[in-house]
C-alpha cells in the first residue's frame, strides 16, 4: 500500500527541548526505567464525553487539579515515551492525534490522517515510533522524527491496543472483535473479522510481523510487566484475565475472578475491562465493569490467586498505577468519577468527581522531568 504522509492540522511554535531523564510509566506501568532526575509526578485523565476542558490534569503528590485543558473530542489513546516530556492523545471522532509538552502542559501540534477513530496507541522508549491503531483493522506507524506514517500494519478485527515492550524491540497489537454496535457507527468500512490473537511486531526490522500469540477470544486491555517477559491481559467473555509469556508467545496461566453465582448470572458473557500491575509487580488489578469492583491478584504464584476486591463507583473502565506502584487510580465513567485506591490496605484513599456527562476514561500517569537546563531541540 502506498504510504501516506500526515497532513499538519495545527502548529505552535518549536519549544525548547532539555536534557534531564526520568522514569516512565509506558501507558500506564510503572517501573519501566529507574529515576534519573527529578521529576514531577502528574496524572492524565481524558473524558471520553467532554468537549471542553476534557483532559484534566492531577498532582499526584498533593492530589490537587493542576490545570484543565481542552484537546480532541472523544479521546481514546495516550502514549509517551521513555523521556514523559511529551505525550500522544488520540481522539476518536475527530481523527486527530494531538502531542502535548507535559512540562509546561500545552499542545505542541495535532496531527491529521489516521484512519477512521485512532484508539490505544504506544510509542517506542526513545520516542521515535508511535504506533496508532484505526477502528478500520490497521495500525499506522509514525515516524515523529518524519513526521509521517511510514508502515501500515492490518490484523484482524478493529485495532484498539497497543503494548510497546521497554526495549522498544517488539509492539503488541490487540484487535477487539467488535459486533452490530461497533459497526452501525457512521464510519464506513469497519472489518467483521473475528480476532483470537495477539499480533507481534519486530520494529527492528522494519515494522514486520513476526507472529501471533492465540488467545481463544477477542482481546481487551493488556499490561505488560516491567522486564517485558509477562503481558496480563483482559479477554472477551472471561471475568478475569490471561498471563501471557511473551518469549514463548503462548498463555501460559489464567486467573479467574471469585463470583457468587448471582454475579455470574448478572455479567453473562462479561469480560473485564482495564489492567495494571502494582506493589512492586507483585500485584496486578483488574475492573469487574458490571460489578463496580476491582478485583487484586498476587502474580508471584501460578495460577495468580485473588486476595482483595474492592468496591469503586459505577463503571470501572480503566486502571493505571502510581509511579512507585504503590496508589491506584481507577476511572468510572458511569459515575463521573475517578478513585484513588491504597495498595497496601486495599481501601481508598480519596476521590474526584467529574461534571455529569464527563465520563472520565482513558489514563496515563508520568513522570515528568523538572528542567534544570536548557538546550536547543
Amino acid at each position: 500500500m502506498k504510504l501516506r504522509q500526515l497532513t499538519l492540522i495545527f502548529a505552535v511554535a518549536l519549544l525548547a527541548t532539555f536534557t534531564l531523564k526520568a522514569q516512565t510509566s509506558g501507558n500506564g506501568q510503572g517501573g519501566y526505567w529507574p529515576t534519573t532526575a527529578q521529576t514531577h509526578e502528574k496524572l492524565y485523565v481524558n473524558s471520553g464525553e467532554g468537549d471542553v476542558n476534557n483532559l484534566t490534569i492531577i498532582d499526584v503528590k498533593t492530589m490537587k487539579i493542576i490545570k484543565k485543558m481542552t484537546t480532541g473530542k472523544h479521546p481514546h489513546g495516550v502514549a509517551s515515551p521513555k523521556t514523559q516530556d511529551v505525550l500522544y492523545i488520540a481522539s476518536e471522532t475527530e481523527g486527530t492525534v494531538t502531542k502535548l509538552d507535559t512540562i509546561k502542559d500545552e499542545i505542541i501540534e495535532v496531527y491529521g490522517g489516521w484512519g477512521t477513530e485512532p484508539q490505544e496507541s504506544d510509542i517506542t522508549p526513545d520516542g521515535r515510533f508511535l504506533y496508532q491503531p484505526s477502528y478500520a483493522g490497521y495500525w499506522n506507524v509514525f515516524d515523529t522524527q518524519k513526521k509521517e506514517i511510514v508502515s501500515y500494519i492490518h490484523t484482524l478485527g478493529i485495532g484498539h491496543n497497543t503494548l510497546i515492550d521497554p526495549q522498544g524491540h517488539f509492539a503488541y497489537l490487540f484487535p477487539i472483535k467488535g459486533g452490530p454496535g461497533h459497526w452501525r457507527r457512521p464510519s464506513l468500512g469497519l472489518p467483521r473479522t473475528q480476532p483470537n490473537e495477539v499480533t507481534v511486531v519486530d520494529i527492528t526490522k522494519n515494522h514486520q510481523v513476526v507472529g501471533t500469540i492465540p488467545v481463544g477470544d477477542g482481546p481487551r486491555p493488556p499490561i505488560m510487566s516491567a522486564d517485558g517477559k509477562r503481558i496480563y491481559m483482559d479477554v472477551d467473555r472471561f471475568m478475569g484475565f490471561l498471563v501471557i509469556d511473551t518469549e514463548a508467545r503462548k498463555v501460559i496461566s489464567k486467573a479467574a475472578m471469585n463470583l457468587t453465582a448471582d454475579e455470574q448470572a448478572q455479567v453473562p458473557n462479561g469480560h473485564a475491562h482495564g489492567i495494571a500491575i502494582g506493589n512492586g509487580g507483585k500485584e496486578v488489578w483488574t475492573n469487574a465493569t458490571g460489578l463496580d469492583a476491582v478485583f487484586v491478584f498476587d502474580v508471584t504464584v501460578t495460577p495468580p490467586k485473588q486476595i482483595a476486591r474492592i468496591p469503586v463507583g459505577a463503571g470501572p473502565y480503566w486502571i493505571v498505577p502510581s509511579q512507585d506502584g504503590m496508589t491506584m487510580f481507577v476511572a468510572c465513567p458511569a459515575s463521573d468519577e475517578m478513585m484513588v485506591l491504597d495498595v497496601a490496605t486495599k481501601k481508598m484513599k480519596t476521590s474526584f468527581k467529574f461534571p455529569a456527562g464527563d465520563h472520565p476514561v482513558r489514563m496515563i500517569d508520568l513522570a515528568v522531568p523538572v528542567r534544570t537546563q536548557v538546550t536547543s531541540r
